[in-house]
């Protein structure tokens, strides 16, 4: 799964989407509401699946003395994942996709894989 999400963000990249502008489309994608996401990885095939139209070109650079917005004004700092996500860490187990779960302390594994006699999925 890992090479064709790859081949999807870099159909973004090729038109020229930004890694920024990328993140923030998979961000305001995600659901928020409570919706748990099973399958991360589908999700993310759908979200890259249809690349929008390449950003408009860069406005012109104004001239010297010219008065301009403020740097944060233009370019607007990354957007926190949902609610839903806060909190929760990918399994270091051994999945095809990545398999994210809520630790009660600090593990690193969810409970499929911290327990050797159930199979990790």
């Amino acid at each position: 799964m890992y090479d064709e999400l790859a081949r999807l963000v870099s159909r973004w990249l090729a038109a020229g989407h930004t890694p920024a502008a990328v993140r923030t489309h998979i961000l305001r994608g995600l659901p928020d509401d409570g919706t748990p996401v099973h399958r991360p990885g589908g999700l993310l095939r759908y979200l890259l699946r249809d690349v929008p139209h390449a950003p408009a070109a860069p406005a012109p650079v104004p001239a010297p003395g010219a008065a301009t917005a403020p740097p944060a004004a233009r370019h607007p700092g990354p957007t926190r994942p949902s609610s839903r996500l806060v909190g929760l860490r990918e399994c270091e187990g051994d999945h095809v996709q990545a398999t994210l779960f809520r630790p009660v302390a600090e593990e690193t594994l969810c409970r499929a894989c911290s327990r050797p006699s159930l199979p990790c999925p």
